[in-house]
Order: C-alpha cells, then sequence, then structure tokens
C-alpha cells in the first residue's frame, strides 16, 4: 500500500479551565481526568476500528493473491504435464515460420 488511505491523528483530550477556587480545585481536576480518561478509550476504540478495516482490506487482498497463484499454479501444472508426455524425437520442430520471419519480417 504504498499511498495513504486514511489520516488518523490524536484529538486534544481534555480542554476545561480550573477555577481559581481551591476547594474545587481537586474535584476539578478528578473530572478532568475522568473526561481525559473517557476520551483516550474512545480514541483508542476508533484505532481499534481503524486498524481493523485495514487489516480486513490486507486480509481481501491476500485472499485474492492467492487465487490468482493458485489459477497459476494449476496452469503451470497442465502445462508441465503436457510437455512431459511429448517425445523430442518424435516432434517436429518447425523451421520454416523462422525462416520466413528473417526474409520477410514485415508479415
Amino acid at each position: 500500500m504504498p499511498f495513504a488511505k486514511r489520516n488518523v491523528e490524536p484529538q486534544l483530550l481534555c480542554r476545561h479551565a480550573i477555577p481559581n477556587d481551591e476547594g474545587l480545585l481537586f474535584e476539578d481536576l478528578c473530572t478532568i481526568n475522568n473526561v481525559s480518561l473517557s476520551r483516550t478509550l474512545r480514541q483508542l476504540s476508533d484505532l481499534a476500528k481503524h486498524a481493523c478495516s485495514l487489516f480486513q482490506e490486507l486480509e481481501n487482498e491476500i485472499i485474492f493473491t492467492n487465487k490468482r497463484v493458485w489459477v497459476l499454479q494449476s496452469k503451470i501444472g497442465r502445462i508441465q504435464q503436457s510437455a512431459g508426455s511429448l517425445d523430442p524425437k518424435q516432434e517436429a520442430v518447425r523451421e520454416y515460420l523462422i525462416v520466413t520471419f528473417l526474409y520477410y519480417p514485415f508479415l
């Protein structure tokens, strides 16, 4: 895969103003921590979905390539069988085609 199909970028996890009151600071830090953890989990879930779709595409390409290779192997096997059954001493070589193309290359 030479070209990028998806752009996955991290998003901002937490943008929350911290109040000036000292009593609410720890409550807000706990809230901010919970929000940032939940957003991190959401981003990891999205990343896992992208990875799953990429692996699915890769699996489909591998299956398609495997089918093509299997067809080529069967063709090669048939050619090997037909070539193995031929006797080179009994088969005539067509030299007249080679001579014709040497004398008349425009044919």
